[in-house]
């Protein structure tokens, strides 16, 4: 079971500049290769991490900590402040929240209770790896790198009869994929009650959106758009933490209209959203688009703003053409009735398929992400997929199947 989450803290009025400066070091963490001053790597159920602070014209200046990870939310933060706690006694994490509001606590106990009260849950989101934990993930990519260096040693091409004993007999050698084939893929399927009641609820969401959509339509047609080009030195504060590994974050706060009727239609389009990932969006991929690890938006100060984190593969600039090319629609659900957003009918067209305005409009509302953590920064999405079809065949190969299709992954 896979958990999204951010945990969103209010920071006290002129400490926001300390706050970044104490996260700004940290920079982008991997796995045994930058140093983890916060114990992410330790965490043996985190794939995702990222801390940030954005601002707000009622509120001021929030930190944004957000995870992905396997598990219940109080396990996770329990986890995280033991490892606070075998690092440094939780210096670090008690010094930073000491400049949040509402927090004056001195001891891990009183920080453990004050995350768990500012956790907010999703309206809606997005994960590729369906139902595979961290430690599932990172095994799948082992296989894959001795499956792929065996056939590599033989310097030319194997009958595959041959290739698949030798790579057998690899996998069960090599001690950093011990019991490579005693890990079970969960499975990805709902089952048949499963897709029924997702179904029946997806018509029901349908209708219910479709109603709200049309009522709200005079006040979004009248709503007006932003088409200010994103400051150049902003632009450039971004481009500092990306593309350092070939995934990138971002994270993104915008405004929403607050009167009654547009958030009762927001709600329902997540709600449709929510629906459409669980019936439709199971194997991996978002429809055509294969870059997204985890992703999900939220309310926040009050239901007037809605955040939204993605772990995604590749360019910011090409996750988001992908989007404009072949899920205007999805955003629309998810951003319409946002200040500024490009103008939609019925939150469904328009929006996000003018490209170029939903573009400026994506990239005027991100903040930079300070620190940022991937469990497997080397693994994309696609490499997901395909390192677990293969380990899957190889299991299959071990109690004697003469299939060896499995082949043409590698």
């Amino acid at each position: 079971m896979h958990n999204k989450f951010t945990i969103v803290a209010p920071i006290l009025t002129g400490h926001h500049a300390t706050v970044q400066d104490m996260l700004k070091p940290f920079g982008t963490i991997c796995p045994d290769t930058t140093p983890d001053s916060i114990g992410f790597a330790q965490i043996d159920t985190l794939h995702f991490a990222s801390l940030c602070i954005f601002n707000d014209v009622q509120d001021g200046w929030s930190l944004l900590f957000e995870h992905n990870i396997d598990g219940q939310i109080e396990d996770h933060i329990d986890n995280l402040i033991a490892v606070a706690e075998a690092l440094d006694s939780g210096a670090f994490l008690l010094e930073l929240y000491n400049h949040c509001a509402g927090f004056d606590g001195q001891t891990p106990a009183a920080l453990r209770t004050y995350l768990l009260q500012h956790v907010i849950k999703p309206q809606a989101g997005f994960i590729s790896a369906v139902g595979m934990s961290r430690d599932h993930i990172r095994l799948d990519a082992r296989v894959y790198d001795v499956v792929d260096a065996t056939l590599g040693a033989a310097g030319q091409p194997l009958a595959p009869g041959t290739a698949q004993a030798q790579v057998l007999d690899a996998l069960n050698a090599d001690p950093s994929v011990a019991d490579w084939h005693s890990f079970p893929d969960p499975g990805r399927d709902l089952g048949l009650l499963g897709k029924l009641g997702a179904t029946l609820s997806l018509l029901g969401k349908a209708i219910g959106f479709l109603v709200l959509a049309i009522i709200n339509l005079p006040r979004e047609r009248a709503a007006d758009q932003e088409r200010a080009r994103p400051d150049i030195d902003f632009q450039l504060s971004l481009a500092e933490n990306e593309d350092i590994i070939p995934t990138n974050h971002m994270l993104s706060v915008v405004y929403v209209h607050t009167d009654a009727g547009r958030q009762l239609a927001k709600r329902a389009a997540f709600g449709l959203l929510r629906t459409l990932v669980t019936l439709v969006f199971r194997k991996g991929f978002l429809g055509e688009i294969d870059t997204i690890h985890f992703a999900h938006w939220s309310f926040c100060n009050d239901n007037r703003r809605l955040i939204f984190v993605s772990n995604y593969d590749g360019s910011w600039r090409s996750y988001l053409d992908d989007f404009t090319l072949k899920a205007s629609n999805g955003l629309n659900l998810a951003w319409g009735h946002s200040v500024g957003y490009p103008k939609t009918w019925a939150m469904l067209k328009g929006g996000a398929s003018n490209g170029p305005q939903f573009i400026d409009f994506a990239r005027r509302s991100m903040f930079p992400t300070l620190v940022w953590y991937s469990a497997y920064p080397s693994v994309s999405a696609t490499n997901i997929g395909r390192n677990r079809m293969l380990r899957a065949a190889l299991i299959k190969a071990r109690s004697g199947s003469t299939d060896t299709s499995w082949l043409e992954l590698v």
